[in-house]
């Protein structure tokens, strides 16, 4: 069945009066298009004539994230005449031209040429408009007056529709039924024969990127669907409609959506590496234009850098492992690389599937005697709870007394499979001491700064801060890396068996 597209389709680039909800940023881009410059001198003179305009100024805005960019301004010349002119040219994309009170007047292309004249009034009704010398926004317009008149057809046919259809008239409510079908597939033909015939204008990209990509249906043996390989296809062609090769992308205002829907709903909670190998497809398309890459990369990075998810971290180190620090980003200084490089030393250690090494730190009573030395891997449950904490942290102390309530109530049902190995980073030894002699907590109390190895810095204690927890399998492999709620941590570990079980039958 073909989507329906006259809700779908770009109708409102000219309306009139329709209120900015973004804010207006003074000021240039965060860095500049990667289009070569023109430097022939020819740069730019745009005409616009609004008819009935009354501002005194207008200004020229273009999109970027959630913001709509200040380019510039330009005084009225006569009345009603605007001329934006000088001896630079433009980056190309889509632009707003918007009135002295923010109000949107027009959406329009910028290009190669960037010498045209544009006629225009304050209704909004495009039927008005004219563009002389701009191939591109001539058929931009084309497609504006064409998806106008649609939607009046549409709205007045679909109120004929409900009228018959509320008097009991099926006959007539199945008339403009058809009406409305068949304008709906005479728009899509229109919008598919524009991409078609236009393939490199920017507006013929936007409209093929708003295109829903269509699913085959896929069966298991027994005819129901397969929604795993419908998933698997979407993830993997989700961006067949957009030219990840063009940096213009980047200031139409439907790209940052999408960036969030994808990596953010879409791949938000699969597993790293699936994550991991989805973005990589998706930088290779980027490289083709270093604006494009290099906005992604940013983005990607940021986005996965400050997630709370569980395992994030590690598609953050993919990242950066994979272009800050494969010399792809040539915008960052040696300094910015020496950070990346630092963070990411710091993080592949404690990556979730990495082991954790062995831990030998004393008890309370300090002494040499080995029998006062404690292993982390010598525990006899399945789980080993590492509790990172300082006895002064008022939020060690609350998150301490959580844990305790679960660690007592699943040992009073028989159903604790975790030691808990509290690690106290004080080096007041008193004070140390007086905090376990207090709490009387159950499980293996260690500390006063010594031990097999630097356990502050294996762990990055010293740029996480306390209180830390860290999940170690019977492998000794770190299974979770962050805190989490505890009483949220018997659940954790039900889902991380669930999903264990499933990987083992999986390989059978």
């Amino acid at each position: 069945m073909r989507n329906s597209v006259l809700l779908a389709v770009f109708l409102s680039l000219t309306i009139s009066g329709f209120a900015l909800t973004n804010n207006i940023c003074i000021g240039n881009l965060f860095f500049a298009n990667n289009n070569p410059p023109y430097r022939d001198g020819s740069g730019h003179e745009i005409v616009f004539n609004i008819k009935n305009a009354q501002d005194p100024k207008v200004f020229l805005v273009i999109h970027y994230n959630d913001k709509l960019i200040l380019k510039d301004s330009a005084e009225a010349v006569s009345k009603g005449k605007y001329v934006f002119k000088g001896t630079n040219r433009y980056d190309d994309g889509l632009y707003s031209l918007v009135s002295y009170d923010k109000k949107l007047y027009l959406n329009f292309i910028l290009d190669r040429n960037q010498h045209f004249e544009y006629n225009l009034d304050t209704t909004g009704n495009v039927d008005n408009f004219s563009v002389r010398n701009s191939p591109e926004n001539a058929d931009m317009l084309r497609f504006q007056k064409k998806t106008s008149s649609a939607q009046k057809k549409a709205s007045q046919w679909s109120k004929k529709r409900k009228e018959f259809e509320d008097a009991g008239k099926t006959d007539s409510a199945e008339y403009y039924k058809n009406k409305l079908s068949e304008l709906n597939d005479d728009m899509v033909n229109f919008i598919d024969d524009f991409i078609r015939d236009n393939p490199d204008y920017l507006f013929s990209k936007m409209q093929k990127s708003y295109k829903e990509i269509e699913v085959p249906r896929f069966e298991n043996e027994d005819g129901t669907p397969d929604y795993q390989r419908q998933a698997a296809y979407f993830r993997l062609h989700y961006w067949d409609n957009f030219d990840l090769g063009d940096g213009r992308f980047i200031y139409i205002p439907s790209f940052d959506p999408k960036l969030n829907e994808y990596f953010l709903k879409v791949l938000y909670h699969q597993e790293s590496d699936t994550i991991n190998k989805y973005i990589d497809i998706f930088l290779k398309k980027t490289e083709a234009d270093t604006f494009m890459y290099r906005y992604c990369v940013d983005w990607l990075s940021y986005k996965f850098e400050t997630s709370k998810i569980i395992g994030h971290d590690a598609v953050f180190y993919h990242i950066a492992k994979n272009n800050q620090l494969k010399g792809k980003c040539y915008w960052l200084d040696e300094d910015v690389i020496a950070k990346y490089q630092k963070r990411i030393k710091r993080l592949e250690p404690i990556l979730i599937g990495k082991i954790a090494p062995e831990l030998i730190i004393p008890d309370t009573n300090l002494s040499e005697d080995i029998r006062n030395w404690h292993s982390s891997y010598k525990i006899d449950k399945p789980y080993t709870i590492l509790w990172f904490y300082d006895p002064d942290c008022p939020t060690c102390k609350k998150e301490a007394k959580k844990l305790c309530q679960v660690y007592d109530s699943l040992e009073n049902i028989g159903k604790r499979n975790f030691e808990v190995y509290g690690i106290a980073n004080d080096s007041d030894i008193p004070r140390w001491k007086r905090y376990v002699r207090e709490n009387k907590y159950p499980w293996i109390q260690v500390g006063g700064n010594k031990g097999n190895i630097d356990y502050l810095e294996y762990f990055n204690i010293y740029e996480m801060g306390n209180p830390a927890m860290f999940i170690i399998n019977k492998n000794h492999e770190i299974i979770l890396n962050k805190r989490i709620d505890m009483f949220s941590i018997p659940q954790f570990l039900e889902e991380y068996e669930k999903l264990q079980e499933s990987r083992n039958s999986g390989k059978q």
